[in-house]
């Protein structure tokens, strides 16, 4: 499996280091601040679990052998879209906050993965390698109407993110020495490049008010979490971390971001999920057990 070693920020020769050292990237959803679920290889596979917003009350929500990954929440809080490699490659299900009714919603023999939902929970965006090369595509909530939306036939296009008032999709692409955030909107018209400073940018997360747009940049020699308006103007640099920082989430009331944390890009390291005020302050390591805990997701979900 190698659907994210495009987006390593690092080579790595080690199959769980290249897919733990990446993250999705997704929007969120106006609500009250709920439950955070994340991917960890605490119990021997990768997993996705949730806990509460203070990193209490952990529960393993897919309690599966497979690889499953990248879970988004959908914007009413019930129903969590991720990937999994439960039926030989990686493919797309949804389920229940709570890890019950499980459903599969791809069947394709090539990789599909990083669900995200569109505001209304009609729709879900999926990065896709069945044309080739990553391109993104939109399908109807339960599987149906599948629909390459990018059509790039050249660049590698990642990490969809759906603006919450439903217009657009922010992604990251490949279309030279560089990843860059894009725009698109819904109807594949329209891409627009938000970003174009010297270093990789990646993995947008729409604030929920739809004003903002975190990402992941490495322009300042590390990554780092970065914000910007939602038309690419003002970007700011909110992490100031020694190792790296990436996987940025905002919390349903605007007011927090989760992301991922490491000290230092090796195989032994612990992958952290923090959390922080949406300045960049207060940091708060929710997750502090040696494991790879990552790929944070905000859910609208109560606290157990």
């Amino acid at each position: 499996m190698q659907v994210r070693i495009l987006r390593s920020l690092f080579t790595a020769s080690a199959i769980a280091v290249s897919l733990a050292v990446v993250a999705p990237a997704h929007a969120s959803f106006p609500g009250a601040n709920g439950r955070i679920a994340f991917v960890t290889n605490r119990d021997g596979n990768f997993e996705i679990y949730s806990m509460n917003s203070d990193g209490t009350g952990l529960v393993d929500l897919t309690n599966n052998p497979a690889w499953d990954d990248a879970p988004a929440g959908s914007p009413d809080g019930t129903k969590i879209a991720f990937s999994s490699m439960r039926d030989g490659n990686p493919e797309i299900y949804v389920m229940n906050s709570d890890g019950t009714g499980v459903n599969r919603l791809t069947n394709d023999p090539a990789n599909d993965f990083r669900p995200t939902w569109s505001p209304d929970g009609t729709k879900l965006a999926f990065v896709t390698e069945r044309d080739g090369w990553f391109e993104i595509y939109t399908m109807n909530a339960d599987g149906s109407g599948q629909t390459n939306l990018t059509t790039s036939k050249s660049h590698q296009e990642d990490d969809p993110s759906w603006s919450p008032d439903g217009s657009k999709i922010a992604y990251n692409s490949a279309r030279g020495p560089q990843t860059d955030i894009f725009t698109i909107n819904v109807d594949g018209t329209h891409q627009t490049r938000l970003t174009k400073a010297r270093g990789n940018d990646a993995e947008p997360s729409w604030s929920p008010d739809g004003a903002k747009i975190a990402f992941r940049s490495i322009r300042d020699g590390d990554s780092e979490i970065y914000t910007m308006n939602a038309d690419g103007s003002a970007e700011t640099r909110i992490t100031q971390n020694p190792g790296f920082d990436f996987a940025p989430n905002w919390s349903p009331d605007g007011t927090k971001i989760a992301f991922t944390h490491i000290t230092e890009m090796q195989p032994s390291n612990n992958y952290d999920i923090f959390v922080m005020n949406a300045n960049g302050t207060a940091l708060t390591n929710l997750t502090t057990i040696p494991a790879f805990d990552n790929e944070a997701y905000w859910l609208n979900a109560p606290a157990l």
